[in-house]
C-alpha cells in the first residue's frame, strides 16, 4: 500500500511538472474551449440552425471562455485588459475568418458538417496559439 502512495506522489509530481508547460496549459484550455464551442455548434446544428450561424455563436461564446482561461491560467497575464482584449479578439477574428472559409470549403466539398467542424478546430488552434503567444499575451 505504501508503494502505491509513493508511485502516486511521483505521478502527481510529473503531472504538476507537465502543467507548468505553457503549451500544455494552452492545450488544456483548448480542450475545454472545444467542448464549449463545438458543443454549442453541434447542438445548434442538431436543432437545424444554419451551420455558419451555429459556428458564429459557438465562436463568440468560445472567445469569452477562452480569454478568461488563457489570461489567467495559460499566460498568467498582467497586461492591460483593454489592450489585451482588442488583440485577443483580433487574433480570434483572423482565426475565425480563416476557419469560416475552411468550414464553407469542407462542407461544400462533401465533408460532413460535424467532421468539418472538427477538422476546422485543428487549423484554428494553430493560428490561435501563435497569435496569442506572439501578439495577444506578449509581454
Amino acid at each position: 500500500m505504501l508503494l502505491f502512495f509513493i508511485d502516486m506522489n511521483i505521478f502527481l509530481d510529473k503531472i504538476k511538472e507537465i502543467i507548468k508547460m505553457q503549451q500544455i496549459r494552452f492545450l488544456i484550455v483548448g480542450v475545454l474551449n472545444t467542448i464549449v464551442g463545438y458543443g454549442i455548434y453541434a447542438l445548434l446544428v442538431m436543432f437545424d440552425f444554419n451551420y455558419l450561424l451555429a459556428n458564429t455563436i459557438g465562436t463568440i461564446i468560445g472567445i469569452i471562455h477562452s480569454y478568461i482561461w488563457n489570461r489567467y491560467f495559460t499566460f498568467n497575464s498582467r497586461n492591460s485588459v483593454k489592450k489585451e482584449i482588442i488583440k485577443f479578439v483580433f487574433v480570434y477574428f483572423v482565426s475565425y475568418l480563416i476557419g469560416l472559409i475552411n468550414l464553407y470549403f469542407f462542407v461544400n466539398n462533401g465533408i460532413n458538417k460535424y467532421l468539418a467542424g472538427i477538422l476546422n478546430i485543428f487549423i484554428t488552434t494553430l493560428i490561435s496559439w501563435f497569435g496569442h503567444k506572439n501578439f495577444s499575451f506578449r509581454r
